[in-house]
């Protein structure tokens, strides 16, 4: 996978992906335990928890932002500037066709390829 660095900072787009799982798995982790604390009935895991599934909340958002920055940059490196790639074959195809059409109604005749 190409490196895709950013002007702000230097840093690739990779290495801001890869912080944000991993601060995603940090977080579930802790959820996990506080889970335990929240079952065994401790009142302070209740609010803990809810702390952590705020922050997991904010960090899944900014995970999927990330990823639709990735996925734009690389579009943008491949020369696609829109969500699908012009089909230049079948362009060709379809233009052939409509002057076929057009010389055989105007009696027009052979034209080189």
């Amino acid at each position: 996978m190409q490196k895709n660095n950013t002007p702000e900072n230097g840093s690739s787009l990779e290495e801001e992906f890869d912080a944000v799982r991993q601060t995603l798995a940090h977080l579930t982790r802790s959820l996990r335990a506080v889970e335990k604390e929240v079952a065994a009935g401790e009142d302070a895991a209740v609010r803990e928890a809810s702390k952590l599934l705020a922050d997991i909340r904010t960090w899944s958002r900014l995970a999927i932002d990330m990823e639709v920055r990735f996925e734009e940059r690389r579009k943008q490196q491949e020369g696609i500037a829109t969500d699908h790639a012009v089909n230049l074959a079948r362009a060709r195809s379809t233009i052939r066709c409509r002057l076929d059409r057009l010389r055989r109604c105007c009696g027009a005749g052979e034209i080189s390829r």
